[in-house]
Order: structure tokens, then sequence, then C-alpha cells
């Protein structure tokens, strides 16, 4: 078995359905007397902020569908200079876990694996000289990818009620929610809040959360408003000792308290919203299943951070296009922001 980082040729993908990682929250900001959300409260969120029925009990797109015509042409007029930037992780290769080994099956360990073969003079299928590559790998893990609506439930039920034992099977996958519906992918305006960039008389710890004056704050500071149907990221200096983009655990992210502000805002795509110490998924739970929000996990924003800071500019044209694969929970995605 050889691990490197060519690019794929023949894919294989093997998903998992429940989450992977949990973030725990970090200490209390310096200076403010918050007190942190609490089980029950994440509880009581689940219903009072859902966007079930919102679009239809039959919806299965979620909040993309704040992204509308408009919006996809007002992310469009954002790319004027012609700079890209990827926020894609770069892959570490990984070995397969015993247990997947076993019975072929996620079990919610990371692993990236690629075999490779050139074919010789005499294929007998006629391709000489050709190189070619098998990938085999857990998207929710390491990797930048992107969460399908159906990759948590809470109590049995998947975003818009959704029963998960009809919705989800280990033969098909993901009958509904799956990120099959997205054939367009995702086009739509991007916000990046620099943390270490705004201008605040509270002190600030690296690797703390950001909470919703906190994006109120940058609003004000940059002139920008987030609105229906966008992406919103935040970058923020790690805690000492962590590198960067290491995770909302160790860089911040949003607080769990920013959920009624997301749903209000009509925000459609995020990422590093964190769970709490008592409750470590109900980062997932309440946005990709109470408001129907897509996750990005993993994303990379320190080149971003860079080319913003670098162009005064914090919004942007985002892409992200995720193949089309029956039944998929998640798909390993190279989110690209456009100025």
């Amino acid at each position: 078995m050889k691990f490197t980082s060519l690019a794929a040729g023949y894919v294989i993908a093997i998903v998992g359905i429940a989450g992977l990682t949990a973030y725990t929250q970090a200490p209390q900001r310096p200076g403010t007397d918050r007190a942190p959300v609490t089980k029950a409260q994440a509880a009581r969120w689940m219903s009072e902020q859902s966007n079930w029925g919102r679009w239809g009990k039959d919806d299965q797109l979620g909040a993309l569908n704040l992204v509308t015509p408009q919006k996809r042409q007002q992310a469009m007029a954002l790319a004027k200079t012609g700079t890209v930037v990827s926020l894609e992780r770069r892959v570490a290769l990984s070995p397969k876990p015993e247990e997947s080994k076993a019975d072929g099956k996620p079990h919610g360990i990371s692993f990236y694996e690629i075999r490779f073969k050139t074919f010789p003079p005499d294929d007998p299928r006629g391709n000489p000289g050709f190189s070619s590559d098998i990938q085999e790998f857990h998207v929710h893990g390491g990797m930048t990818h992107l969460d399908a609506l159906c990759h948590d439930s809470d109590n049995g039920r998947l975003y818009n009620g959704f029963p998960l034992k009809e919705a989800v099977t280990e033969e098909a996958g993901c009958t509904k929610l799956g990120l099959d519906n997205l054939k367009d992918g995702i086009v739509t305006r991007g916000i990046l809040i620099d943390m270490t960039r705004l201008k605040s008389a509270s002190p600030r710890q690296p690797g703390s959360p950001v909470y919703p004056e906190d994006i109120e704050a940058w609003e004000k500071q940059t002139g920008l408003k987030v609105s229906p149907g966008d992406a919103l990221f935040v970058y923020n200096t790690p805690a000492a000792g962590r590198a960067a983009n290491s995770g909302p655990g160790v860089n911040g992210g949003f607080d769990l308290s920013v959920v009624p502000w997301l749903k209000a805002r009509g925000v459609a795509v995020t990422s590093g919203v964190r769970a709490i110490a008592d409750d470590p998924h109900a980062d997932h739970r309440l946005v990709l299943v109470a408001l129907g929000v897509y996750l990005l996990d993993g994303v990379q924003l320190d080149r971003l951070a860079e080319t913003a800071a670098r162009l005064n500019r914090w919004e942007f044209m985002l892409a992200v296009a995720p193949p089309q694969v029956p039944g998929s929970t998640g798909a390993i995605v190279n989110p690209l922001a456009m100025f």
C-alpha cells in the first residue's frame, strides 16, 4: 500500500452516518457575564429555532432555498479581480482502521487510502501506458467536506421531520436529504469575519469563540450585513500551542449561541459552530437538523484571511460543487472563494 496525494482517477468513497468530531466549549470570554448554552437550552432550540415546514413538508434543500438567482447574481458580481482562493485542507493519508477492514463499513474513524497502477503494454482492456488510482476514505473526517442534511438526526428524525429509519439505510444510504440533491452545487455570497482584525475594547483570548455581538460589530466595522442565503465563516488566532485551522475547538469558531442569529439572518452555509461540554453533537443537530443549514467541515481559512486583508474585501463569491453520489451523507470538496 502506497500513500500519496496524487489526484483521483477512480474513487470509492466510504461515508458515515454519525458525526465524528466533538468540539468542547472554551472558557467564557473575559469581561463578560454570559452564561454558556446549556444542554436543556439546546434541546429547546431544536423546536424553537426549527425551519421544519418553512419551505413545505417535502422540502429537502433546507436553507439553500434562500440562495435565489438574485443571490447568485450578487455573488458573481463580487468576482472582480480574478483572485481565487481554496478553502480546502490538504488530504492527510492514513490507513483504514481494522474495524472498517473487517466489515467494509464506516466506524467514525477517519482514514484515506490510495492505490496506484500503470497499465502494461499488453493490458487486456486496451489501456497500455495509462496510470490510474483507486481511493477509499471516510468522508466525515479530517478532510474538508460538506455535510448533507441526512448526516445527523434528533430523536429519530432528520431535517424537516423525515424519519431516520425510512430515509437512511445501510443498503441505499440517504434516500432523502442526500448531497445528490445539490445537482448544481452551491454558488452564493461568502462573508469572512476576521476576529484578528476586529476593533474591540473587550480583551479576547486566542481560540475564544465568536458571539452574535461580535458578528454585528464586524458588520459595523466593515459596512457589510449578513443577509439571507449567505455563507458565513470566522477566522481567529489559534490557541497557544495549536496549529492554525485545527478545528473550532481551538481556533475560536462560533459559539453555539449564534444558532438563533443564524436563523434570523437566513445563513445558508457555515462552518465551525461549536458544541457544548454536556452535549458534544449539539452543533450538528441544531445546524443540520433544526435549521437545515449546510456545514462545511474542516475548512482552511488562513489564505482566505490573508487575501481578504490584502484586498480589504471581506465578501466574495463562494462555489462548492459536491459530486452527485446517490445516497451520500457528505462529500470531500474544494470550496473556492473568488474575489
